[in-house]
């Protein structure tokens, strides 16, 4: 990185889509590793909630505020960059974490809002971000941006009940290599761009769709889950250490390893069965 690069403590990250799950467990290490964090959502008065509560657990209310935003307004976008930099000075990672995704079902069965809602969320809001993020790090002299994978999106493996979901993020997937080629082109050492995928994380939208299966498909869900899926406190430190100490032009923060997966079925071979799902109030 360069040497405008500031010091951990004074350093700041935007967080898109951080009101809950995934998003705010990262708003909730960065800060309890001194960072300031700016949080966003769609609805004001989640991201009040969010930034309450933040603030109230971390114990240090003036290094994190936040702001409403949708990613697929551009203007929102900008918005939300000139906040963080009026609030703290400067923006030294942007994590875009915002998406939407309605999975478990067949094509035919998924409605045309639904389509256009993850489009716009996750490859136009993609696109908006790293137009925001990456202009204004150039102005600034350094920055991070990472954009977010999932659904089979880092690999192109095609995943079943996942079909506009998964094509959406194999699009993000795509552009994130475009941006990482441009940045080797130009020699650019200032600005890092890199992806994050997070696995199977068992947060509030997850949760959601469950509740939308028939009963058969949701214990079918439950059992992949139980093998896949994890905890969001346990990825969230995880990927927030890697992170702050990653300086690789295109680097893939990858949760659900190869490792990861043959230890687990492994175990399963021994008889250990993971359970995690069970915490939840989900009907089987």
């Amino acid at each position: 990185m360069s040497t405008g690069v500031r010091a951990l403590a004074t350093q700041t990250v935007v967080i898109t889509g951080s009101t809950q799950g995934l998003g705010f467990g990262y708003a909730r290490e960065f800060l309890a590793r001194g960072l300031n964090v700016v949080v966003s959502g769609r609805d004001p008065a989640s991201v009040t909630r969010a930034i309450d509560r933040l603030a109230a657990d971390s114990g240090a209310p003036d290094r994190v505020s936040g702001c409403a935003c949708d990613v697929a307004d551009l203007a929102a976008v900008e918005a939300l960059w000139a906040h963080a930099v009026d609030r703290f000075g400067a923006v030294d990672i942007w994590l875009n974490n915002a998406g939407y995704a309605r999975t478990g079902a067949r094509f035919a069965d998924i409605t045309p809002d639904e389509i256009e809602a993850m489009v716009r969320a996750n490859v136009i809001g993609s696109m908006n971000a790293a137009q925001v993020a990456i202009a204004g790090m150039q102005r600034q002299g350094h920055g991070k941006l990472y954009l977010t994978l999932g659904g089979g999106g880092a690999s192109g493996r095609v995943v079943p009940g996942m079909s506009v979901y998964s094509t959406t993020k194999r699009a993000v997937k795509y552009f994130a290599d475009c941006l990482v080629k441009e940045r080797k082109e130009q020699g650019d050492t200032k600005i890092v761009v890199g992806t994050i995928s997070p696995g199977i994380n068992l947060t509030e939208g997850m949760l959601r769709e469950l509740g939308q299966l028939p009963t058969d498909e949701r214990r079918r869900a439950l059992k992949q889950l139980n093998f896949l899926g994890e905890h969001v406190e346990t990825t969230t430190p995880w990927i927030v250490e890697r992170i702050l100490g990653d300086s690789k032009q295109g680097n893939d923060i990858t949760w659900l390893t190869t490792g990861r997966l043959l230890k687990r079925a492994l175990a399963a071979l021994f008889g250990v069965r993971r359970d995690i799902t069970s915490r939840y109030p989900i009907e089987v």
